[in-house]
């Protein structure tokens, strides 16, 4: 019999699990007691067992008559005998189920059965004469008096609830009148409730004053109150992240933190970019900061929350490494129940249409100067005019004279095909009483919008926490993804591109979609009419193919031991490894390769590598009256390794079709290198608080890195933060409409060390000498001995209230980041037999910026709830000092301008701006760069709304940036290669129909004079006199000048409907139908709507276009959760 490994799994967890629940029973039942009644109701002698053994008993009052009278007298007896002497004169029996004891007469005495991951114990299983309470009742709002839809209510200590109605109204059966009713719903403090002798409970929830004493986690996996941090820090529940799932979380994070940029990609396979005040910041994940993980490596639906660190500050005692900040993941572990649960998560979105997609002129073939000519450029023949001219026939393969029609209008459109996500999550939890495990399995689909484009990415995960005695605990979780696919490429202006192959150099006279049978030849010679630079966008698809294959693994567990109170050691390693496998293959005679492979190519690397990140914490906290401190100290070892192994045929294949190294015509070509870096650190924390509201945090730590030179080797950073929640001091002061109100302000110092190698002298191999043989390299760079670590020197301040009964939150930070001893490659004279040293420049920057946070209860009643989260922010980096030798000599590197410029040659102008043209006609270009723009955004913002009305749930959320430039290539290449829709006008028309020359540049020429200018482009004197221009030019030739700079720098400022979601969850008398616990639908989108001041056939989103971008998709789906 064949035992797949989820078999063996499961299998050896199930046994796992009895077992421990076998020893919990024991342990339980050989507690000591001390005990005397006289004639006392068995109900109230169980009561105080109950108390001294800290165990609960399950019971029906009728089925084992509690009010009975019973004597008992025991001293430190165990629990066993106890009961063995107390029920078994009653004929009751009894059996320990998850931690607590059940009561049973004999005629009631079922089978017991077997605790399992898939068979956990649930009250249903016993017999309906111990199911015989049932309670009902009333909640509602305490302030309002408004009943309350949606409560959860469950029973205490089981999977067994149910929820509110639309009239607050609730019915649940308990086991025992010493159940308790736990009622809980978001915005309100919990309560709970000892059924007793009530059949009819009715319950007011008070608003939820926790909301004043927000935890977060922190660096090195520390929870803290959000009051006593120093620093700017932003949470994000997980439960937002769920209902909306595309191939990223990531996506779904875009406008929901101030300060975090997130650019989203429309490519296939390219994940989302995240920009924390300008920087790249760290992740961690469970309090682990591995070297390789991604956070679409973690399922939303395992995440708990995240926690965005903002600046050096908040994550100082993460090194260099958490110098830009750091955004902490935590994943889910066990329920707030206990037993089993059972939860599935799918959402299915579809392609539904383009927020932009690019147009072509189809009136024009391709070609130059009117003529016909399938080789480059769509300048050729006006179509649809009865022009006959030679032509590749896709169906007879062959030359044919045909008429020169636009046959292929939507050629690029017609090639796109239906996109779909598919993202699937089914995850399975046991909690008991010291522990619990939770497995999650997740899988996404990823259809794209070109042909063969589409992945599958596996997420497995399995994760527990146990207390394994009263001081000692662990934390521990693995998890492993894996994903495939046969095609990632098809964008960019590349070989590979389909935009560059389809859209910009070749015209509409051929119709696409008669190419679909690729070859003449199978293997060997392709079905494609244009003999140079360009290949069969199908060929490209399906047989010109970049695979991938990645497997990555992570591991991590955490162990606290108590040492004594307010004292605890943590130990916690991760290590997380990778194996990515890319092959490319190209089959012979293909053209956009421009020959370099004609032959056929096939290509295989193989990159792996791990890290390592080992902590070992000593922590203390200890009140002395008013006063509280809280100290850490520690140390780190941080290592991680990659190693790439690349081959690839040389000369060509031999055999067509078959695709292996060792089909190549020669020996392959073979190279593989090494990285390696370690960084040990020791750190410590004091924070100091006074009557919880007074905070002081000092850090310092230090590092010794592979990477540096000895001399710099060890360095060290400190920080400091303090807050002060001024609402407790001003208690009797503060106005009615202010709950709360905190200052905060931290200052910092952090460095960065050297990359790899940076400062190893040694050879390299090459073949571009001697032969194409191996030989040796000396470098050209000469590795600074005495290059210190780059510095960062940051302080911030800021504040955040609670108005309005806590209806209105508001945060607001302003931080400084000066940046100074910047590392660099500097060019020196090559009479020293070297090109470039590695220096520290005198250079400073500084980077300053403003964030802002509104949270608000704009609706607050009984079946109507909408609350909204605004953020906004930006940042922009300055000089603050120049280096006199190497910073740059011209007009925008200037002490107090800006460091994010854009520059290129512009088209001269006369004073009033209008554009001067030589004598032919044609525009002027300077000789010199100007600054053309600045390419941050002036801010950016997010807008998101969460409305609960009744059983339905409305998610809508809104972004955009403001201001700053991106160069729109999309658009203006389209002007170079003929393609532009808007240069199918008249005076195209007329160069080519008609032959006639009629276009006329905007501007004017010189008539006299002369201008001068100094090195940097501006004007000394000026005595040129003007005209209107009045020369005629082609057309072609004007629309084809890249002499203005200015041509294609767009303004990017966009506004996106990012996510949207309307969810009902059904009753949970409909939910038992499919046998859940409770069940919600949802119509889910993203990526839905934009609107661009000027940006045109691009998606700004990913701030970049100069790789052209591919179409930006509109998804469309559904959204089903069910809880079992």
């Amino acid at each position: 019999m064949r035992i797949s490994l989820a078999q063996l799994f499961l299998l050896i967890l199930t046994v796992s699990l009895s077992h421990a629940h076998d020893g919990k029973a024991q342990e339980i039942l050989s507690r000591r007691i001390t005990l005397r009644a006289e004639k006392s109701d068995l109900r109230t002698v169980l009561g105080q067992i109950e108390q001294q053994a800290l165990v609960r008993f399950a019971y029906s009052p009728r089925a084992i008559q509690a009010d009975r009278r019973v004597s008992l007298q025991v001293s430190s007896t165990p629990l066993a005998e106890v009961l063995n002497n107390l029920l078994r004169p009653m004929s009751i029996s009894y059996e320990v189920v998850s931690g607590r004891i059940l009561l049973k007469t004999e005629e009631t005495t079922a089978p017991a059965k077997k605790e399992s991951l898939f068979q956990a114990v649930s009250w249903q299983e016993f017999p309906e004469s111990v199911l015989d309470i049932p309670v009902s009742g009333t909640v509602r709002d305490t302030k309002t008096g408004q009943p309350l839809p949606g409560v959860s209510v469950l029973v205490k200590g089981t999977t067994r609830g149910t929820t509110t109605d639309a009239a607050g109204h609730y019915r649940v059966t308990v086991s025992t009148s010493s159940d308790a009713l736990i009622f809980s719903f978001v915005g309100f403090s919990p309560k709970e409730e000892i059924v007793g002798t009530r059949t009819e409970i009715n319950v007011s929830l008070d608003d939820d004053q926790k909301l004043l004493n927000e935890v977060v986690v922190t660096a090195l996996g520390v929870k803290r109150e959000e009051r006593s941090l120093g620093y700017a820090v932003q949470k994000v529940n997980g439960d937002m992240l769920k209902t909306v799932k595309g191939t990223s979380v990531a996506t779904s994070l875009t406008g929901r933190v101030s300060g975090l940029w997130v650019k989203n990609s429309t490519e296939f396979n390219e994940d989302p970019t995240l920009s924390l005040r300008g920087e790249t910041p760290l992740l961690v994940i469970d309090g682990v900061p591995y070297g390789n993980m991604k956070i679409n490596n973690v399922p939303q639906d395992d995440i708990e929350s995240i926690d965005v660190l903002k600046g050096p500050t908040a994550a100082a005692l993460y090194g260099s490494r958490g110098g830009s900040g750091a955004i902490i993941v935590t994943t889910k572990r066990g329920a707030s129940s206990k037993g089993l649960s059972i939860s599935v998560n799918s959402n299915n979105m579809f392609n539904a249409g383009f927020l932009m997609l690019p147009e072509v002129q189809h009136s024009y073939s391709a070609g130059l100067g009117g003529t016909y000519d399938p080789t480059d450029y769509v300048w050729g023949a006006k179509l649809d005019i009865g022009t006959k001219v030679p032509q590749w026939n896709p169906e007879t393969k062959q030359m044919e004279t045909m008429e020169l029609t636009s046959r292929g209008k939507n050629n690029f459109q017609n090639f796109l095909v239906p996109g779909l996500i598919s993202n699937n999550n089914i995850n399975i939890t046991q909690t008991g009483e010291n522990g619990s495990l939770r497995a999650s399995l997740n899988h996404i689909y990823n259809k794209g919008q070109y042909p063969n484009l589409q992945s599958n990415a596996i997420n497995f995960s399995l994760g527990g926490e146990m207390k394994v005695s009263e001081r000692f605990s662990l934390n521990s979780q693995i998890g492993y993804n894996r994903k495939t696919a046969p095609q990632v490429t098809g964008s960019g202006y590349t070989n590979q591109g389909y935009m560059y192959q389809i859209l910009l150099w070749t015209g509409p006279e051929y119709d696409l979609s008669k190419y679909r049978d690729y070859w003449i030849v199978p293997n060997q010679t392709q079905n494609w009419h244009y003999k140079a630079w360009y290949d069969n966008p199908y060929l490209i698809a399906y047989e010109k193919l970049n695979g991938i294959e990645q497997n990555k693994m992570n591991a991590s567990l955490s162990a606290t031991y108590q040492l004594f109170p307010g004292a605890k050691i943590v130990v916690r390693p991760g290590f997380d490894w990778y194996q990515n496998d890319e092959t490319r293959r190209n089959p012979p005679n293909i053209l956009s390769t421009r020959g370099w492979n004609a032959a056929g190519m096939y290509s295989i690397d193989k990159l792996t590598g791990y890290s390592f990140n080992g902590d070992a914490l000593f922590m203390y906290n200890k009140s002395i009256g008013k006063l509280g401190i809280d100290a850490l100290a520690g140390g780190t070892i941080y290592k991680y390794q990659d190693r790439d192994l690349y081959a690839a045929t040389r000369s060509g294949i031999v055999i067509p079709g078959f695709y292996s190294l060792a089909n190549s015509v020669e020996r392959p070509d073979v190279s593989a290198w090494t990285r390696r870096k370690q960084v040990n650190s020791l750190y410590g924390k004091v924070t100091l608080s006074y009557d919880n509201a007074l905070f002081l945090d000092v850090t310092g730590r230090n590092d010794w890195s592979s990477t540096m030179p000895k001399i710099s080797r060890s360095y060290f950073y400190p920080s400091v933060g303090g807050s002060v929640v001024m609402s407790e001091f001003l208690k009797n002061a503060m106005p009615a409409w202010l709950d709360f109100w905190k200052l905060r302000g931290s200052w910092t110092l952090s460095k960065k060390d050297l990359d790899v190698y940076a400062t190893n002298q040694a050879y390299t191999t090459t073949t571009a000498d001697w032969d194409n043989y191996n030989s040796a390299l000396y470098p050209t760079t000469i590795r600074g001995g005495n290059v210190k670590p780059e510095t960062f020197r940051t302080w911030e301040v800021g504040t955040s209230a609670y108005f309005l009964g806590k209806r209105l939150r508001f945060d607001a930070a302003y931080f400084n980041k000066y940046n100074y001893n910047i590392q660099a490659s500097a060019n020196i004279s090559s009479m020293s037999g070297f090109g470039t040293t590695l220096i520290n420049l005198g250079q400073t920057l500084v980077r300053r910026g403003v964030e802002l946070t509104l949270d608000a209860t704009v609706i607050k009643r009984a079946n109507l709830q909408w609350d909204a989260t605004a953020n906004w922010s930006f940042n922009h980096q300055y000089f603050k000092a120049l280096d006199p030798v190497y910073s740059a000599d011209n007009l925008w590197t200037k002490e107090g301008k800006r460091y994010d410029t854009y520059t290129g040659k512009i088209w001269v102008t006369d004073p009033s701006g209008k554009v001067v043209h030589r004598s032919n006609g044609m525009p002027l270009a300077s000789d010199y760069n100007y600054l053309l723009g600045l390419t941050d955004p002036n801010f950016v913002w997010g807008l998101s709304n969460n409305i609960r009305w009744n059983n339905f749930r409305f998610g809508i959320a809104f972004d955009g940036r403001v201001g700053g430039i991106l160069y729109n290539n999309t658009a203006y290449k389209m002007w170079d290669t003929g393609s532009h829709p808007d240069s199918d006008n008249q005076w195209r028309y007329d160069e080519v129909v008609n032959k006639q020359t009629s276009y006329v540049g905007q501007g004017v020429k010189v008539v006299s004079g002369e201008v001068k200018y100094d090195a940097y482009g501006q004007i000394t004197s000026d005595t040129r006199v003007f005209a209107a221009n009045d020369t005629k030019v082609s057309y072609q030739s004007y629309a084809r000048s890249y002499g203005d700079g200015k041509r294609g720098v767009t303004n990017a400022t966009f506004l996106k409907l990012r996510e949207i979601s309307i969810g009902y969850t059904l009753p949970g008398s409909v939910a038992k139908h499919v046998g859940a616990r409770s069940a919600m639908v949802s119509f889910t989108g993203q990526n839905v709507w934009m609107w661009t001041k000027a940006f045109r056939y691009a998606d700004p989103d990913k701030a970049s276009d100069t790789e052209l971008t591919s179409p930006s998709v509109r998804y469309l789906g559904m959204n089903i959760q069910l809880t079992f």
